[in-house]
C-alpha cells in the first residue's frame, strides 16, 4: 500500500461579493488607504505607492492620491462598478492633482467604460488603468483581495498575453498549498455566534447599518459616513457590559471630536440615551453608550442584547451621519484649556481587538 503524503490539506476557495464587505464607498475608500493595500496595488502595477505626508489622501471621496518618486498617482475607487458618466469626475480630479498616473479601482468594468479608458490611455500622455477588486475567502474565516488590470495601460499583445498566462501557470503550480485554517476557539465561536445573531436581526429589520461578516473577536465594527470614523460592538466579558462606540481616529481625530463635543447636549437628547466622551488619545477619540450588568455566558439573554445593539446602532447612523459628513477640521479653533471645559466623563474600554 502506497504510504501517504504528508501535504497540508487544501483548503475551498469561494469568491464573495465585494460589497458583502465593504458596505459603503467610505469603508472601500480607507480600506485601499491602508499601507498594506497600497503596497497590494503597487505590486500589481509594478509602482511603489506612498501616501503623501500631508492629509490630502482622503481629500474627497471619490478618490485619493499618492506618490510614486516625485510623480502624483489618482487612484480613483468605486465601491459599485464604475461607470461612463463617472469619467467626468475622474479626469476632475486627475486635473486637479495633476496626475501622471490614474488607477480606477472597482468590482467590474463596463465594455464602454474599458473602451475609453483604453482610449484615454493611448491618446493622453497620462497613464489610465483599470483595476478590477476580487474578494476571496478560504475556508471559514480567512479572506483575501486581488487586483486584475483590465483595461487602459494593460499590454493587449498576443506574446505578452501568452508570455503572461505561462507565467501565471507556472506561479500558480508553484504556489505552496493554503494552509487549513485554525479551528476556532471556543471564545472565539461564541463571539461568531452572537455576531451572526446580531447581523441576522439587522438584515430582518432592514437596518440602516449594514453589517458585513461576522467577526470572531469581542469587537465587530460597522463603517458609517467617511474614513476616520466607524460604529463599533464590543462585548466586555470581564466587567459584564456591552458598549456601542462612535470610534474617531487618524490625525483628525481630535478636532473632530471637540467640535461634536460641541454639540453634545443636542447629540445626547437627539440619541435619547446616556453617552460618554472620552478625548483623552491623540488619534483615537470615542463616544459610547454602555449596558451593564450583562451576562453573556446564558444564552437565553443574547436576542435581548442583539436588539440593545441594533437600537443603539441605528440611534448613532441616524444621529452622527450628517454631523459626520459636515465636518471640517480646519473649522476647529481650540482655546486655552480650562477645568469647565473638560469632557469630565472618561470612557476605559477592555484592551480588544477592534473589528
Amino acid at each position: 500500500m502506497p504510504k501517504r503524503s504528508a501535504k497540508p490539506k487544501l483548503g475551498r476557495l469561494e469568491k464573495l461579493d465585494p460589497t458583502d464587505y465593504w458596505q459603503t464607498q467610505a469603508d472601500f475608500q480607507q480600506w485601499l488607504m491602508e499601507p498594506e493595500t497600497l503596497e497590494l496595488v503597487g505590486e500589481t502595477v509594478g509602482l511603489e505607492l506612498t501616501l503623501p505626508e500631508a492629509d490630502t489622501a482622503a481629500s474627497t471621496d471619490f478618490a485619493l492620491l499618492a506618490i510614486e518618486g516625485d510623480e502624483s498617482v489618482l487612484i480613483a475607487a468605486h465601491l459599485g462598478s464604475p461607470t461612463v458618466a463617472d469619467l467626468g469626475t475622474l479626469l476632475a480630479w486627475a486635473a486637479d492633482a495633476e496626475a501622471t498616473t490614474v488607477l480606477w479601482v472597482g468590482p467590474a468594468f463596463a465594455p464602454e467604460v474599458c473602451h475609453t479608458l483604453d482610449w484615454l490611455d493611448q491618446t493622453s500622455e497620462v497613464t489610465f488603468l483599470g483595476l478590477e477588486v476580487e474578494l476571496w475567502s478560504i475556508g471559514k474565516a480567512a479572506m483575501a483581495a486581488n487586483f486584475i488590470p483590465t483595461c487602459g495601460a494593460v499590454d493587449s499583445g498576443d506574446e505578452a498575453e501568452s508570455d503572461e498566462a505561462n507565467a501565471a501557470d507556472e506561479a500558480v503550480a508553484e504556489m505552496p498549498s493554503p494552509p487549513e485554517p485554525e479551528p476556532l476557539s471556543e471564545l472565539q465561536q461564541e463571539n461568531l455566534d452572537f455576531w451572526s445573531g446580531l447581523c441576522d436581526r439587522l438584515d430582518r429589520q432592514g437596518s440602516l447599518v449594514k453589517p458585513g461578516s461576522p467577526s470572531i473577536e469581542a469587537t465587530m465594527g460597522f463603517a458609517i459616513a467617511r474614513a476616520g470614523f466607524r460604529l463599533n460592538t464590543i462585548l466586555d466579558r470581564d466587567h459584564g457590559s456591552l458598549y456601542t462606540e462612535l470610534l474617531l481616529s487618524g490625525i483628525d481625530a481630535q478636532p473632530h471630536f471637540h467640535l461634536l463635543a460641541q454639540e453634545r447636549e443636542a447629540i445626547a437628547d437627539a440619541i435619547g440615551l446616556p453617552l460618554i466622551w472620552d478625548g483623552a488619545a491623540d488619534q483615537a477619540c470615542m463616544v459610547a453608550s454602555a449596558l451593564t450588568d450583562a451576562d453573556l455566558s446564558n444564552r437565553e439573554y443574547w436576542p435581548t442584547y442583539q436588539a440593545w445593539f441594533c437600537d443603539c446602532l441605528e440611534r448613532f447612523y441616524e444621529v452622527f451621519f450628517d454631523r459626520i459628513k459636515r465636518l471640517d477640521a480646519n473649522g476647529y479653533q481650540p482655546l486655552p484649556r480650562r477645568r469647565s471645559d473638560t469632557v469630565t466623563e472618561a470612557l476605559i474600554l477592555p484592551s480588544q481587538t477592534r473589528g
